[in-house]
């Protein structure tokens, strides 16, 4: 019996062939797909204009209500790219379909995309450049932007939404935006409220868009978080950066709870009270706080003061003005302090804003800024969710 000859396989030509036919398959795949929903949509709409009229084409009978005036082209934006439909109309102008309803031009689920996008902290030209490499059409920044005003919505919602009594510390602070009003750019603050609860949840509660940082805009905040149920029962410290116009308010919401002023804000002020060549000072005034407990870190404030008091009688001064809000977190649980003691946390938070609109000149509108805000700190929200932190606990 002869042997068959041998069978040669030539790896790199197979695979060639292999990528070429699967890169055949796939769009011609893809092609199939978006014919077939066009000609399915279509035979919905037409079915829909059979239905108005009453009856079958051609069909001559009383029942008719109108006539049928052929079609106009709509280009509709899918999840398969963009589709050029021939929707029906009527001599009467009077039938709408309910498949394509009117001025509609992309998918419910290509909006909800787009406002995905944008919440992640994506501008408004990057989000339309990145879904026309997945839709196949090109999406401009003036239609992210209308599809974005439907999270004006959110933004309501989140700013009357009730508030659960819930909050162990709470830490205030602003940041500061720009929005051009009245035919110029403008500094406004964005008056923050952060809190920890007692399950160690983190939150930013609510902002106010405020002209600056005074007692009244503070008190407005503090009020409107008070009428929607933030009580502060729970409440055991409140963290600032010394604004004289909030202390003023919390004092008149939350005289009884503790007040702990930022270290960093503070050895801030300090610096400035001091020459170049008494940095020594500050870096033995961070002891203060480093200490292991209240009594030691009073024996190290007096100790600092005593060094100090001759050379940086300013310096001196102005910490011990503050000395019993600065240690007002030694009475919490130590685990707490390092995030108590400051208000990095919402630094932290604030950085996240900057990066956010660091590509803009300024925000064109209140509600546009209110948007974006709204976008960076429900995306953070949404994180901390699954990131409690677990030192915060009830029983710690």
């Amino acid at each position: 019996m002869s042997t068959s000859t041998a069978l040669v396989i030539e790896p790199a030509a197979s695979w060639r062939r292999l990528q070429q036919s699967n890169e055949f398959f796939f769009q011609d795949l893809d092609a199939q797909m978006k014919e077939h929903h066009r000609q399915f949509l279509e035979a919905l709409m037409g079915y829909e204009r059979q239905y108005f009229l009453n009856a079958q084409p051609y069909e001559r009978t009383d029942q008719r209500v109108d006539q049928a005036n052929g079609f106009y082209r709509r280009q509709l934006t899918t999840r398969l790219g963009g589709l050029e439909l021939a929707v029906p109309r009527t001599r009467s102008g009077c039938f709408h379909s309910q498949v394509l309803p009117r001025y509609q031009r992309r998918e419910p689920v290509i909006n909800e995309a787009l406002k995905q996008v944008f919440l992640l902290g994506v501008s408004t030209r990057q989000t339309g450049r990145a879904l026309a490499t997945l839709v196949e059409d090109a999406v401009s920044a003036a239609t992210v932007s209308t599809v974005a005003k439907a999270l004006d919505v959110s933004v309501l919602a989140y700013h009357r939404r009730q508030l659960t009594d819930h909050y162990r510390y709470l830490i205030f602070d602003g940041v500061s935006v720009r929005i051009r009003l009245v035919g110029k750019v403008q500094r406004r603050m964005a008056l923050c409220a952060y809190g920890i609860t007692t399950a160690g949840q983190r939150e930013l509660i609510d902002f106010l868009l405020v002209k600056a940082e005074a007692e009244d805009t503070w008190y407005g905040l503090l009020w409107h978080l008070w009428s929607r149920g933030l009580r502060g029962k729970p409440l055991e410290l409140i963290s600032t950066d010394g604004q004289p116009g909030l202390i003023k308010a919390l004092g008149r919401l939350w005289p009884a709870v503790p007040h702990q002023r930022c270290w960093a804000h503070k050895l801030r002020n300090l610096e400035n009270k001091l020459k170049a060549s008494q940095l020594a000072c500050l870096d033995q005034a961070k002891l203060i706080y480093q200490a292991p407990h209240r009594t030691e870190a009073l024996h190290r404030f007096r100790v600092w003061k005593k060094c100090w008091q001759k050379t940086a009688p300013k310096a001196v001064a102005c910490l011990e003005a503050d000395l019993e809000e600065l240690l007002a977190f030694f009475a919490c649980p130590p685990t707490h302090w390092k995030r108590l003691r400051t208000t990095n946390v919402i630094e932290r938070l604030f950085v996240e804003v900057r990066r956010r609109i660091r590509t803009m000149c300024a925000f064109t509108t209140r509600d546009s800024c209110e948007r974006i805000l709204f976008s960076v700190f429900d995306r953070m929200n949404q994180h901390w969710t699954h990131h409690p932190l677990p030192a915060f606990t009830h029983n710690s």
